[in-house]
């Protein structure tokens, strides 16, 4: 859990606490957000970027991008983009290479957020390069999380399990943290089924210190935990996390990412329609907005009279994963739309690295992503929430758009990420 701590401290050869008032501001706020209160965080955040230190101290530099990212955590994104432009616009080509390798890292999270996936894992991967050059190694588990997630939206598994393993290379290091754990667990529930991922369920949930952190930090957490505490038949550990949130939301009244994804747990584990609905209205994340309404859909789904209009909420939650470019989740809704007599298809050409060249659909693309990673047409299928047949049909296009004539001679040629 070091990285909150040693954001700042990485850049001074004397972090002593106490050092000037902007740093004792800064320690503050990363304290505060550490133990969970987002609230307090940004309000020291806040009062660090209004105090300016006029020694020499490059630490203090970074309590704008400090105070960006935890406008990014709280979803309020146009805020966190006017204090980013800012930044940039003052830091030109005299910014260092520390400073731009932060700056990147922060627009990389904050255009996640906003459900920009491509552009987010390619900002993210400039600062994570500029990192290694300049050895700003607090950076690199948040820079992980966001490349694995965003890998794992586009169904590209190979880039999210590059990344998992990062992150478990960096807690072994001391640089852990609450979402990295949460992102792996994701990670081994998407390639392996949940009960791979039991163990850190659990672990997550039942670490009081690990999960205050989480709630305040990953609004797409909760939900997550809840649904597959269900699917272990682990109903206390859903309950824990629920708890956990309504607590998290009733410490942060004002922000409504929070009181949305509490909202969004509790709705899960009681069935309940309504509360779904208003977590979907109130999450200004468009892709956690879209989780509760395929949730809600899904419950609706269940009820002869409501088929109609689960339908529409399918319909339209895949058109919110189709613009931000989740290719998993767009696979998952169009088999669930399939099941209720409703065929839709995934024609949304896409530019990959390695691919572009071969006009790959979403669809065919995360099918030869998979395949050049030696699963079979039954494991695909699993992973995309499609049929064996279907799987069988993209391959057959992969291999023609792509001229190769085998699962072997797809691998081969298959752009491993750096």
């Amino acid at each position: 859990m070091r990285f909150a701590q040693d954001f700042f401290t990485g850049f001074t050869d004397d972090p002593a606490p106490g050092l000037c008032e902007t740093a004792g501001f800064l320690r503050r706020s990363t304290s505060s957000w550490y133990s969970g209160r987002l609230d307090l965080g940004l309000q020291y955040a806040a009062a660090a970027t209004a105090t300016p230190c006029h020694e020499p101290h490059e630490f203090c530099h970074l309590a704008q991008l400090w105070y960006v990212k935890l406008l990014t955590k709280a979803r309020e994104l146009e805020a966190g983009a006017l204090v980013l432009d800012g930044i940039d616009a003052r830091g030109g080509e005299d910014q260092s290479q520390r400073m731009s390798a932060l700056s990147h890292a922060a627009r990389g999270e904050l255009l996640f957020a906003m459900g920009n996936v491509d552009d987010a894992i390619a900002e993210t991967g400039v600062g994570l390069r500029l990192a290694e050059r300049c050895g700003v190694r607090s950076m690199r588990p948040p820079s992980y999380v966001v490349m694995a997630l965003g890998a794992l939206r586009r169904a590209d598994m190979r880039a999210c399990l590059h990344f998992v393993d990062k992150l478990a290379d960096e807690a072994l290091l001391g640089y852990g943290h609450a979402a990295g754990a949460w992102v792996t667990a994701h990670a081994m529930e998407a390639r392996s089924g949940v009960t791979t991922a039991a163990g850190l369920v659990a672990g997550i949930v039942t670490d009081p210190v690990v999960l205050r952190q989480l709630l305040v930090s990953e609004p797409a957490a909760a939900s997550w935990l809840v649904r597959a505490s269900l699917k272990l038949g682990e109903r206390e550990l859903a309950r824990t996390s629920v708890a956990a949130a309504a607590d998290a939301s009733v410490k942060h009244p004002h922000f409504s990412v929070i009181r949305a994804s509490a909202l969004h747990a509790a709705g899960l584990l009681d069935g309940d329609v309504g509360a779904l609905h208003e977590a979907a209205n109130i999450y200004p994340d468009r892709w956690c907005a879209a989780s509760a309404r395929e949730d809600m859909a899904d419950l609706l789904a269940k009820r002869l009279a409501e088929r109609d209009r689960a339908i529409r909420l399918f319909e339209s939650v895949l058109d919110t994963y189709n613009a931000v470019g989740a290719t998993r989740d767009v696979s998952r809704v169009v088999n669930k739309l399939r099941e209720l007599g409703v065929r839709r298809g995934v024609s949304r050409s896409v530019e990959r690295e390695g691919c572009a060249q071969h006009g790959l659909t979403d669809a065919e693309f995360a099918v030869a992503e998979l395949v050049s990673q030696g699963y079979t047409n039954s494991e695909v299928g699993r992973q995309l929430f499609i049929s064996q047949h279907t799987v069988a049909f993209h391959l057959k296009k992969v291999f023609q758009k792509m001229s190769v004539a085998s699962r072997v001679e797809l691998a081969a040629g298959w752009k491993v990420p750096a």
